[in-house]
């Protein structure tokens, strides 16, 4: 390397001048600390007449080292005062100053002579010189290491399933690198129970005082209620006002780039102000918690596919529950198939057009699955315009005779709501263009062993059996507003005192197609009295 040697040493200027040439020539070549600090220090202790130099700094790892060129002082670099000092080391007399940008201590920089040191005003004049460009690259260097290791740390913490847990973690993180008087966070939970949908977490510090669940915040509440998700529009500052936070920074929560919208809003107060540091370190949170919300909000609609609202809360508010709900296991559990009588013909003489019967089947569904939540279910899929239901799963809380109540009332309800879509405006008349009674379904219940959990690449939660295959041709054979059971459900029910309010008539045997022996099963009504 080439540098202009050709300069007065005891020229502050010139030595700051020296001093950012070779930082300068170093960064070109894309050097590390270590070897530009090889360069550095034994070309700038000649400046100074110097026998030896070091440099107490953090790596790129932020771990604490000492860089030298012929000598290191024996005492503890790192506790020099904050003013150039002398003191005698190892035969050298040392010359130390430490090195500090916007009032962060990045290093120490030190000096050995041979003889007396002198620290006169040229002297002074030139360290500082030389202190100044060493500062901006130790800070840039640090800089970006405390910025990657933060983003890690939250990332690692954001990792934690349950989402209240990750950000109080995530947030201690923060608040270790930005000493923040009061931290509010306010999130859109697409898939939260309505009226839920914008939550929130208010920190002192690193200590959440108040959360949308447990502990609100009246005024805040008060205006989630009143403006809903209006609450979070970029040009809005009502959070700040709200929370106290005048002063604060306010940063935006994004998932535009997601296809995921508006995703909140993070406002932070901090003593004297955000630094250009502390912005990019406040904006790195902010784009890990955006990822993670997005994240979040991917998983709850997953689950919202097969478990009603409750029951995902439940769910993600378990750090384990994967492996304690959800892996495949083989369990007892009450199955369900409903389906819509004479659909083919609906769809034929009655809906006709492809966007009714889509509407019609919609509407149907939505109402089964529904009605299957409010019993405890867990809704598998639907196959054509059958809708599968398990009664058990994912906490087989109950005892099987306990969901096998369940889910003949389940069956029982989606009778009743069928019959009622028929008398609705939209569609009176619907069944008398196929000659039938009404509208209605054709039901069919087993309870029997199952493999049940997470299958497949999409991870859909369902089950696999013989059993299933039973319910399915035990469904086929049910007529017109006719739920059938297997005598499994029937004993169940009846050894466990819980037959109250239901009728059996049977039993009745069928064959199946590829079933071994013939289908023992029962009609399942109502009592008369009910």
């Amino acid at each position: 390397m080439k540098i202009n040697k050709n300069i007065c040493a005891k020229d502050p200027h010139a030595v700051n001048k020296f001093a950012d040439a070779i930082l300068e020539t170093c960064a070109r070549k894309k050097l590390g600390l270590k070897a530009t600090l090889e360069i550095f220090l034994p070309r700038i202790a000649a400046e100074f007449g110097a026998a030896a130099a070091a440099l107490e700094t953090r790596n790129e790892d932020l771990e604490k080292e000492i860089f030298s060129w012929k000598a290191a002082p024996s005492f503890d670099l790192g506790k020099t005062p904050g003013r150039a000092s002398v003191k005698a080391s190892r035969g050298l007399n040392w010359v130390s100053k430490p090195l500090d940008l916007d009032g962060r201590r990045v290093g120490t920089l030190a000096f050995g002579h041979r003889g007396p040191a002198a620290l006169d005003e040229n002297y002074l004049a030139c360290l500082d010189a030389v202190c100044e460009e060493l500062d901006g690259t130790l800070w840039g260097i640090h800089s970006a290491a405390l910025k990657q290791k933060l983003m890690e740390r939250v990332t690692r913490c954001l990792t934690r399933s349950v989402l209240r847990e990750a950000i109080d973690e995530a947030v201690g993180a923060l608040h270790a690198e930005i000493p923040f008087r009061h931290l509010g966070l306010v999130y859109r939970n697409d898939d939260a129970a309505e009226g839920e949908r914008i939550q929130y977490r208010i920190y002192r510090g690193s200590r959440c005082v108040h959360d949308s669940e447990q502990r609100p915040h009246k005024a805040l509440s008060l205006a989630i209620k009143t403006h809903g998700i209006h609450l979070l529009d970029p040009d809005r500052h009502m959070v700040r006002r709200l929370l106290g936070l005048d002063e604060g920074m306010g940063f935006t929560l994004s998932g535009h780039a997601a296809g995921a919208g508006q995703l909140g809003k993070l406002v932070a107060d901090v003593e004297g102000g955000l630094s250009t540091f502390g912005r990019d370190l406040m904006n790195i949170f902010a784009n890990s918690i955006s990822q993670r919300l997005i994240d979040y909000n991917r998983e709850r609609r997953h689950m919202a596919k097969f478990f009603s609202p409750s029951t995902v809360s439940e769910l993600l508010s378990d750090p384990d529950y994967m492996r304690k709900h959800l892996s495949p296991r083989v369990k007892d559990l009450v199955i369900l198939y409903s389906d819509i009588n004479s659909f083919t013909k609906l769809c034929e003489k009655g809906l006709r057009r492809p966007d009714r019967i889509g509407e019609f089947v919609d509407l149907w569904s939505e109402g089964a699955v529904r009605i299957a939540w409010e019993h405890g279910g867990t809704f598998d899929k639907m196959v054509g315009d059958c809708v599968i239901i398990h009664f058990g799963p994912p906490f087989f809380r109950d005892s099987p005779a306990k969901c096998a109540r369940a889910a003949a009332l389940a069956a029982l309800e989606i009778q009743k709501f069928t019959a009622r879509l028929g008398t609705l405006p939209r569609y009176r008349g619907l069944a008398a263009k196929i000659k039938a009674k009404g509208l209605g379904v054709a039901s069919g219940l087993n309870l029997c062993p199952t493999a049940v959990g997470l299958f497949g690449p999409n991870h859909d939660f369902t089950a696999f059996s013989s059993g299933m295959n039973q319910t399915a041709r035990l469904q086929s054979k049910a007529g017109f507003r006719e739920t059938l059971v297997m005598d499994s459900v029937r004993t169940a029910l009846q050894k466990a005192g819980l037959a109250a309010g239901l009728r059996f008539e049977g039993p009745f045997e069928t064959e199946a197609k590829n079933v071994a022996k013939p289908l023992r099963y029962y009609r399942l009504k109502p009592a008369k009295s009910s």
